[in-house]
């Protein structure tokens, strides 16, 4: 991570701060880990090498009754907007530092690749996955700003189960990486009572992961 990668992040967050965006989102991705420096007092330490910045919008339904013009917020900071001619799927990008994008659960039926977010009149990507995220979350106050994260248990077993799916080798080892780098400084009993709520599905893929990988979390 480089000073500029720093700085550029911090005027994201208070652009969402100035707009009102802050408390409907959690930072995922490896910029909460970054967060988490701030949040675990056993001296985590995290080296980030990467530009994707991933907020995950909570609640489509919120705010109610009010649009929050992230867009224009942003392009006055100096980024840029783009569409994905196929999905619609919106990118915010200060070229060569960092790329911002907004992920959304995915509920019910079906399993849609990118979902309109109404207050923000954008398009998300949408993931399933990312539901075990924001069941659990915590409110860190890190420069004065109150920053919706995922407690690191749950990322951690969400990054073990995405490991799963990754078809690039590359994508695969970072996510099995930022695990191991965590485990060390997390509640492993809070961590096991949030696997045994998961479904059978994800506890299956977490588990042949950690094996395959000589992982342990609490066993």
């Amino acid at each position: 991570m480089s000073q500029e990668q720093e700085k550029v992040f911090w005027e994201i967050i208070d652009t969402f701060s100035s707009e009102g965006l802050l408390p409907y989102v959690m930072l995922i991705g490896s910029w909460a880990e970054y967060a988490y420096q701030d949040y675990l007092e056993s001296g985590f330490k995290k080296i980030l090498m990467t530009t994707d910045v991933d907020f995950l919008y909570k609640n489509l339904n919120r705010p109610t009754n009010r649009r929050i013009d992230i867009t224009n917020a942003l392009l006055e900071r100096g980024f840029k907007y783009s569409q994905n001619r196929i999905t619609g799927v919106t990118k915010f990008t200060r070229e060569g530092i960092l790329d911002l994008e907004f992920l959304v659960r995915v509920l019910g039926k079906g399993n849609p690749q990118h979902v309109k977010i109404p207050s923000l009149n954008i398009v998300g990507i949408g993931l399933r996955d990312v539901n075990m995220l924001a069941s659990y979350q915590i409110t860190v106050d890190i420069r004065g700003y109150a920053i919706i994260l995922p407690e690191p248990e749950i990322y951690v077993l969400h990054k073990i189960l995405i490991s799963s799916k990754r078809l690039k080798e590359e994508k695969r080892e970072k996510d099995l990486q930022s695990a191991r780098e965590l485990i060390p400084h997390i509640d492993k009993e809070r961590m096991q009572m949030m696997f045994d709520k998961l479904f059978k599905k994800q506890q299956k893929a977490i588990e042949e992961a950690c094996e395959k990988n000589y992982i342990r979390l609490w066993w």
